[in-house]
């Protein structure tokens, strides 16, 4: 049984999903600069990677930006700019919800805010550069250029 606020995964809702992400991709414009795996999540197996990027919002303004995996254990391969857990995910500041660990010194602009829509498209973008077979990979040891 489904709580309030769930969403099931229908073709309906990916393609919500979808329109949203294309939405934002019209209105923003994303660049991911750099992306860096840590070390493996002791309860996904899957190392933490971190993607840093920079966004433009339509007004012409760029801001920094990081996204990172692992952070819903339901779904770790996936990658979250904002992240606030099973509380509502209004618009909130780059890197709510991140951990400072993860964080670390890389560049976030304080006062860039995300639509739902942007986070998807972001979240897709690197999904693209770090699909789950990679991060499997990566995790065993094996990903090309790794050393073991």
């Amino acid at each position: 049984m489904e709580g309030i606020g769930t969403l099931r995964k229908t073709k309906n809702n990916q393609e919500k999903g979808a329109t949203m992400a294309a939405t934002a991709n019209g209105k923003y414009t994303f660049d991911i600069t750099s992306s860096e795996a840590l070390t493996a999540h002791p309860k996904s197996g899957l190392p933490t990677v971190v993607v840093e990027g920079v966004c433009t919002n339509p007004d012409g303004v760029s801001f920094n930006f990081i996204a990172t995996n692992n952070l819903d254990q339901r779904y770790p391969e996936r990658f979250k700019v904002n992240w606030n857990g099973s509380k509502a995910r209004m618009p909130e500041v780059v890197g709510h919800g991140i951990g400072d660990d993860v964080r670390g010194g890389r560049a976030v602009s304080a006062g860039l805010y995300f639509t739902r829509g942007a986070r998807i498209a972001i979240a897709r973008k690197c999904q693209a550069v770090w699909p789950e077979t990679r991060q499997r990979l990566h995790a065993a040891g094996t990903e090309e250029g790794d050393e073991s």
